[in-house]
């Protein structure tokens, strides 16, 4: 990876700060003094002892720099594919706050990365298509390797996660269901909209009045209530927490609701389902990739509040689905291992250098 030093970073942030939509905001992430920075950083790191490191190839998260080596990026996403989720280009950069000049730089900057790329490394079958349809780039380049649960999610090391999980014990979540979770953080302005907050807290006040008056929400991860107003009643924010917190809240609510508008994989539903947590989601983007219906939540297809919140009526009544989660939890748990995403990313590797040979 490439770390860059906090005066570096102030520097950079300070030099491409500048007003946009009516606020301050820096676009030094997109800019080419910072993909030089990089690419500097990491030819050094290539440089550095070459014998003692016998580089055969570089793996880099999203699209890095081009090097004089093999390299494969490993990413959820693209621009084409974002651009594609939203009305147009000029939307998707309005969200981010840039200019869409500057989007349609690093579009193609970016396309230029993965025409140089020995492998692409998607995270989901979502993706890999769109590289292919939308982006260009040969099939035969494009592979698919699911990444892993975050191994710090509960304390400790990658290896322990899947043995920990396995060895706690799950919880059966019998009796009354009326406990929502929403785990979302928002980065920027627009995140909370961007997976369905919005949408849940009015499916939540519908459920109040029709189906149960003391359901509740939990929202975590945001630090400040992002709509009109103040909280509505039983809604109830924890702020940005520590990984092992949002772990306690998989076993300690009953049904996991993110239907995002646009969400490149969604690990927080593999989270959820690694402790038998029923997830409600979109049938867009990566979701359906993750959570089935019937067997470990349910998809919803509109922005409609009463599909969403029949939908989390439904799954709260069906001790088929919980049983079926339960079930299912620890065989999930083991497969969104670092061991397996790793083992699935090297034999990718291997196989694109013996391709070159």
């Amino acid at each position: 990876g490439v770390k860059i030093p906090n005066l570096s970073r102030a520097a950079l942030k300070v030099f491409h700060t500048r007003y946009y939509g009516g606020r301050l905001t820096t676009t030094w992430v997109y800019s080419s003094l910072t993909d030089k920075y990089m690419k500097r950083a990491l030819q050094r790191g290539l440089n550095r002892n070459p014998v003692e490191r016998q580089c055969d190839a570089v793996l880099m998260i999203d699209d890095l720099a081009v090097l004089p080596v093999p390299f494969f990026t490993y990413y959820d996403s693209s621009w084409d594919m974002l651009i594609s989720a939203v009305e147009n280009a000029n939307t998707l950069a309005a969200l981010r706050a840039i200019t869409p000049s500057i989007q349609a730089r690093r579009r193609e900057r970016q396309i230029a990365v993965y025409e140089r790329a020995t492998g692409i490394i998607a995270f989901s079958r979502w993706h890999a298509r769109s590289l292919v349809e939308q982006s260009g780039v040969p099939p035969e380049k494009v592979h698919v390797v699911s990444p892993a649960i975050k191994g710090h999610l509960e304390g400790g090391s990658a290896n322990e996660l899947g043995e920990r999980k396995l060895r706690r014990p799950l919880v059966k979540r019998e009796g009354r269901r009326r406990r929502l979770l929403f785990v979302g953080r928002q980065h920027q302005s627009y995140d909370f909209y961007r997976k369905g907050g919005d949408l849940v807290v009015a499916a939540l006040a519908i459920l109040r009045r029709d189906y149960d008056p003391q359901m509740t929400l939990t929202i975590v991860g945001l630090s400040d209530w992002p709509l009109p107003g103040s909280p509505p009643d039983g809604v109830r924010m924890l702020g940005v927490l520590p990984p092992d917190k949002v772990a306690g809240l998989y076993d300690s609510h009953d049904l996991f609701v993110m239907p995002s508008r646009l969400e490149p994989f969604g690990l927080v539903f593999a989270e959820a389902l690694a402790r038998g947590l029923p997830c409600i989601a979109r049938n867009a983007c990566a979701m359906p990739e993750i959570v089935t219906p019937g067997i470990s939540g349910a998809l919803i297809s509109s922005d409609d509040e009463h599909e969403l919140a029949a939908a989390i009526a439904a799954a709260l009544a069906n001790d088929a689905l919980y049983y079926s989660c339960h079930a299912r939890a620890a065989a999930l748990a083991a497969y969104f291992s670092w061991e397996r995403t790793a083992a699935d990313i090297t034999q990718v590797i291997s196989q694109g250098l013996h391709s070159l040979v």
